[in-house]
């Protein structure tokens, strides 16, 4: 299997890159976390770019010859500390937009997002929905040719800035049930909807949403009534491998971070990277990270593949990068010792990032009993 990117993925990988070390550091940062003018203006260059282009194919109108291919601008998004919301608006809210509205429709909201115009996010009441018995926070009911949409939900991330929702509802069945639930794009504007914005401790944007009898018409059904789930599903499983990437970029780059760190820091008069055990410690640093790349890349490129083949590969990926990116991170820290925790260093914001990548989606633990039932063979 061949690890390496395309010519095209390596001109992508590069033009992110010069991009973001021009206008993405550390004190950039914190000055958009406190600009929203700022912020809206990084995202307009984003897309005049062709970054959220990266993110469709070019059968929907974008300008990716893969799934795996934003997953290359994820990579690098790690290794800079990007909390745009590419993740919420281009990925998973893209593949919702793509696998759920057929024709002109579809063409629009596409290139509107295309065009950063648009950006999105997914109320779909748990993370879990993936083969789980957790139900959504919102319900619908008919009301004439459309339906009204009810509920709340305390934590939407990309909450604070979408333009639009994509709302998972229980329209038919019992709770935990996998058919019966229906997804609705919901303007931020219309009539009862509500949200209260914060930060969460990565520093992303996210709000608190409350629908109070939101109207919906027919034509904002994405998919089929009563038949939500599978799109979540899909959504997610790109949601989860374009964080696997983003991981990867994070902890490529605390190992020379980290290696230069010891080559200056002096302990016991001499430089921390003369002992030998730290020597071993990032090594295997080092092998942890690019065992957690290998099953990122596998997981990519199963993304356009069979369902079932895409499911085992994305849960095996969420589980090594959540076991390396907790021993990369811990790692980086200590080594750094207090000044791996400082606000003025990146390392922290690294290892907290990391730590939210791994509960995004599923943790550890839910991504191994998901890959355990999928491993199992199929019944007669």
């Amino acid at each position: 299997m061949d690890f390496n990117y395309n010519d095209n993925q390596r001109m992508l990988f590069d033009m992110v890159d010069r991009f973001l070390t021009d206008k993405y550091d550390l004190v950039k940062r914190e000055a958009l976390l406190k600009d929203s003018s700022a912020e809206a203006e990084l995202w307009r260059e984003m897309a005049e770019l062709g970054l959220l282009g990266a993110a469709f194919t070019e059968d929907v109108g974008g300008f990716a010859t893969s799934s795996a291919d934003a997953m290359v601008i994820m990579e690098r998004f790690g290794r800079h500390l990007v909390t745009q919301p590419y993740l919420y608006t281009a990925i998973i809210g893209g593949r919702l937009l793509t696998e759920g509205l057929e024709g002109n429709v579809r063409d629009e909201a596409i290139g509107q997002v295309i065009a950063g115009e648009r950006q999105l996010a997914l109320a779909a009441g748990s993370t879990h929905m993936l083969h789980s018995a957790q139900d959504t926070s919102f319900t619908a009911s008919r009301q004439g040719a459309g339906w009204t949409v009810s509920g709340r939900m305390s934590v939407v991330l990309n909450g604070d800035r979408a333009d639009q929702f994509v709302v998972a509802a229980r329209t038919a069945g019992s709770l935990g049930d996998i058919n019966g639930v229906t997804l609705f794009l919901i303007d931020a504007s219309a009539a009862g909807v509500s949200r209260r914005a914060f930060r969460t401790i990565d520093s992303f944007g996210a709000a608190e949403l409350v629908l109070a009898n939101v109207a919906a018409g027919g034509e904002s059904v994405l998919g089929s009534v009563d038949s939500g789930i599978p799109l979540v599903e899909t959504a997610l499983d790109h949601g989860i491998v374009a964080v696997c990437n983003e991981a990867i970029g994070t902890m490529e780059y605390l190992i020379p971070t980290t290696a230069e760190y010891t080559r200056t820091r002096i302990q016991y008069g001499a430089p921390l990277a003369k002992f030998q055990v730290l020597q071993h410690r990032m090594a295997d640093m080092y092998i942890q990270t690019q065992t957690a790349k290998s099953m990122a890349l596998v997981a990519a490129m199963s993304l356009d593949g069979d369902r079932r083949e895409r499911q085992r590969m994305v849960s095996a990926a969420k589980v090594q990068v959540g076991r390396s990116g907790k021993f990369v991170g811990y790692q980086a820290v200590q080594l750094h010792g207090g000044m791996g925790v400082s606000e003025e260093l990146d390392i922290g914001h690294h290892y907290i990032r990391l730590h939210v990548i791994n509960q995004l989606f599923g943790d550890t633990a839910f991504h191994a009993r998901r890959f355990g039932t999928l491993a199992a063979p199929l019944a007669a």
